[in-house]
């Protein structure tokens, strides 16, 4: 099993959409059985792939990540069944590159906060390391959809932050994204201390919204990205999402998609290739420890 958090601390770079996409390639392209964790308050990813009718039921029957949270912090011996909280979307009946089943962990924006307030820093980190990720081996993969601006108040997105293995940042190619990347570097270190296991390691950016071709790229992200390649920060992935429209609707829960083809049009390939080098990246990080980044790396690079 490989727990993966899609993150990166500034918001508009793509963490749902990527999260979405992967989910899709790993279970219906790559045979996988994938439980997607959505952290976020808005439940984007949740949409996307349940609707807004299954998102809503499963809030109003109380079966979502922060009950979950909650029902841990409140016990003193916990012990939860995964199953009683998860959602399924059920597999598609079509030819071709049908969609699979997948499971979801689903959030409750108005609860979220309430729950958290009684959870510490350094106290509560661990709840679902300790307690959730054991009864999950069940999945080939755990994809973790977190939101922008993670504090340390944030302890349900802390907790999934906590039992991650690895982290997968993707990025726009643009300054203001680029400018991000300290911030949450500072954090993955931070939890990294907490944990003392030395994870997660973060297997790499991925640029999203991307023409390697433009001027844009060339200036603000090749300097970025050879910087990586001698191995100071983590390498970019080989492969990119383009700006598409394509992946833009592929998150639109009033779409009926059957297939992989229908959800993702022209960006099938690119979404396939990134799918598969993911697998390839945990792969060969699954018994490395995560190296921090040096501070006068950003400096140099001018990011911080």
């Amino acid at each position: 099993m490989h727990i993966v958090a899609i993150y990166n601390n500034k918001g508009g770079e793509g963490k749902s959409t990527v999260t979405v996409g992967i989910a899709e390639f790993l279970a219906a392209n790559r045979n996988k059985k994938v439980l997607v964790i959505d952290l976020d308050a808005q439940a984007s990813s949740s949409c996307a792939l349940l609707g807004r009718v299954a998102l809503n039921t499963a809030i109003s029957e109380r079966r979502t990540v922060v009950e979950l949270a909650a029902q841990l912090r409140q016990s003193r011996k916990p012990s939860i069944d995964p199953e009683q909280f998860i959602v399924w979307r059920a597999g598609k009946d079509a030819r071709g590159s049908a969609l699979e089943s997948l499971a979801l962990l689903v959030p409750e924006g108005d609860r979220m906060y309430d729950v958290e307030t009684s959870m510490q820093w350094g106290r509560h980190n661990d709840l679902f390391l300790k307690h959730l990720k054991p009864k999950l081996t069940e999945f080939d993969y755990v994809l973790l959809d977190l939101p922008a601006n993670v504090t340390k108040s944030a302890m349900i997105c802390i907790n999934g932050l906590s039992m991650a293995d690895f982290v997968l940042i993707p990025t726009r190619s643009t300054h203001i994204s680029l400018n991000g990347l300290p911030r949450t570097f500072s954090l993955i270190d931070q939890i990294r201390d907490v944990n003392g296991n030395g994870r997660p390691s973060v297997v790499g950016f991925l640029l999203n919204a991307t023409d390697k071709r433009n001027q844009q790229y060339r200036s603000i992200v090749k300097p970025v990205v050879e910087v990586a390649m001698d191995g100071d920060i983590p390498a970019f992935f080989k492969n990119h999402w383009p700006s598409s429209p394509a992946f833009e609707a592929s998150t639109d829960e009033d779409r009926d998609a059957r297939t992989l083809k229908e959800r993702f049009g022209t960006a099938y390939e690119h979404a396939r290739k990134v799918a598969r080098e993911l697998e390839v990246a945990c792969e060969k990080y699954e018994h490395k420890q995560a190296q921090p980044v040096k501070l006068n790396i950003w400096q140099k690079l001018g990011l911080a």
